[in-house]
């Protein structure tokens, strides 16, 4: 037992000194054949008034180029419940759609671009949201 004791607590100090681990990417650089041609941070004052007013950790926008061009924003929200009311109230607007996925919110907004590399994009966009 006395064994455990100095290898647990080696473990521990080790864990400990790590500190915090960096936020993954908002915005992978392909999504199928859509690449990421831009990506900032967006400030959380320039988020749509009812996305702040449910708390945002953090945003982003991005564009990507592929069949056609697609404007991508992703707030991650402080809580699933925040994200999933995001989408419950989200406006709909032509030519975008809009997605939670646990304390992830996502608008898509596309033009010029085929449906269905939009829809497949959209799909592949949940699957990898919070990773």
């Amino acid at each position: 037992m006395h064994r455990l004791i100095p290898g647990l607590l080696a473990l521990l100090l080790a864990s400990c000194s790590s500190g915090p681990q960096p936020a993954a990417p908002l915005f992978p650089q392909t999504v199928g054949p859509w690449h990421l041609k831009q990506a900032a941070d967006l400030a959380a004052d320039r988020a749509p008034e009812p996305i702040r007013r449910l708390g945002i950790r953090r945003a982003g926008s991005a564009g990507y180029e592929g069949a056609g061009s697609l404007t991508v924003q992703v707030y991650e929200m402080t809580s699933s419940a925040a994200a999933f009311e995001a989408e419950q109230t989200w406006r709909p607007t032509a030519d975008t759609v809009a997605f939670h996925k646990d304390s992830f919110f996502t608008a898509v907004h596309w033009e010029n671009a085929d449906r269905a590399a939009v829809s497949a994009f959209v799909r592949e966009m949940q699957t990898r949201a919070g990773r």
